[in-house]
């Protein structure tokens, strides 16, 4: 079980939020535990789920399991809450419906434990089709690659960099993921690429991103957000300046 860390002393919080995820959140949990040091931790995060989802989590009996409770807000003020309490150097991040595979913590923390500098680890991913769904031209330029933007789920992340930012955009109900990868980014995030497959990307017939137009505003509304910010940044950046020349 799990592998023996070079540096003493590290944890890895792993944080799961899922809603109604009978039928795929024991495997996603299993994937995590079987590569986990003694003294990490999984946070799952019920987020006020009506099938079986609760019962399946508390048959589990692994010490590093935490179960929380969320009020059905949402992926984001679920992963919100795991954070909150989320104990680790390193923290990861997995949806109830994907995998990791073998041998991806153990690359991804030997990565930033042989860089101090980087904040960040990321893997490939790989596109995992199940009855229901198709491969798409969209899912078929991720698979085995790096993503564009990277891909929260495809990171192991330092939590100093975690903290430079507030949280996941609870407001926001797709396009979440990628928003708060590119606030990391704009904070100074220094990530590096690894030759390892680091998330299992199931595709099912219940998948939210079905929904192929919310998905598409969701997308748009990081666009506009990131927008946003660089104009604000520029603002602050002009008046800072101003103000230099004047005391000049």
């Amino acid at each position: 079980m799990g592998f023996e860390l070079k540096v003493m002393g590290l944890r890895t919080s792993v944080i799961i939020p899922v809603r109604n995820g009978e039928t795929h959140v024991v495997a996603a949990i299993d994937s995590v535990i079987e590569q986990l040091h003694p003294q990490d931790e999984i946070l799952i995060v019920d987020d006020a789920s009506t099938d079986r989802t609760r019962t399946l989590l508390t048959s589990l009996r692994d010490p590093r399991i935490r179960i929380l409770d969320g009020a059905g807000c949402g992926p984001s003020a679920a992963r919100n809450k795991g954070l909150g309490i989320a104990q680790g150097e390193f923290a990861a991040f997995l949806d109830h419906d994907d995998l990791w595979p073998c041998g991806r913590h153990a690359a991804l923390v030997q990565a930033l434990i042989d860089s101090p500098d980087v904040d960040a680890a990321f893997g490939r991913i790989r596109i995992r089709i199940d009855d229901g769904a198709e491969m798409t031209p969209r899912l078929k330029n991720l698979d085995n690659c790096h993503a564009p933007y990277n891909f929260l789920l495809a990171g192991l992340y330092r939590r100093r960099l975690l903290d430079r930012i507030d949280g996941f955009a609870e407001d926001m109900r797709y396009g979440e993921d990628a928003d708060y990868v590119a606030r990391l980014e704009e904070f100074g995030m220094r990530a590096l690429l690894c030759d390892v497959d680091a998330v299992v990307y199931r595709q099912h017939a219940t998948n939210a991103s079905r929904d192929h137009v919310a998905v598409h505003d969701g997308m748009m509304e990081v666009i506009r957000r990131r927008i946003v910010r660089a104009r604000l940044r520029d603002t602050r950046s002009a008046n800072r300046s101003g103000h230099m020349r004047k005391d000049a």
